[in-house]
């Protein structure tokens, strides 16, 4: 018995991170976009990512607590609250590896520029390979601070 329980939650776990990755697909592109707009456009690094971030942020609430985690979301204030710390951790650690990419490894547009395509240049700079980089660290932490923390069903069948 304690053996099917085991199975049918790896399923849940396994088909839970499926749709955390499709959601998470769809939060990167809305991130990237405004990442890309204010960096391209403005100049901005760190701004930038904390505008994409915030915008990926919305879109994953709503995605993740009505699709991915349905069975196991309460729309209250404490797990919103959660949400909102899980994904300030997440949003630090993109920022952290952003600047060991910067500052401590040298990623930058010239070093990009070595091995790049010419057409590609004017999309990609150092700031994006950065970004490139930090996503799935970011990721990572996201949907363990998400399955452990925000949406344990654990929590209300106590």
């Amino acid at each position: 018995m304690e053996r099917n329980a085991a199975k049918s939650e790896t399923k849940k776990t396994f088909l839970q991170f499926v749709k955390f990755g499709l959601v998470g697909v769809i939060n990167t592109l809305v991130d990237f976009l405004v990442f890309q707009v204010l960096n391209l456009l403005v100049g901005w690094t760190y701004l930038a990512q904390i505008a994409g971030y915030c915008c990926g942020i919305v879109n994953s609430y709503l995605w993740n607590s009505n699709w991915t985690f349905k069975e196991t979301k309460t729309h209250s204030g404490r797990e919103m609250a959660l949400f909102l710390v899980v994904n300030l951790v997440s949003l630090g650690v993109s920022l952290g590896v952003i600047w060991l990419c910067r500052e401590a490894i040298g990623i930058s547009d010239a070093w990009v520029a070595v091995w790049i395509p010419q057409w590609l240049s004017g999309f990609v700079k150092g700031d994006t390979i950065c970004k490139l980089i930090a996503t799935p660290c970011a990721i990572v932490v996201n949907f363990i601070g998400n399955r452990l923390f925000v949406f344990d069903g654990k929590r209300d069948r106590a």
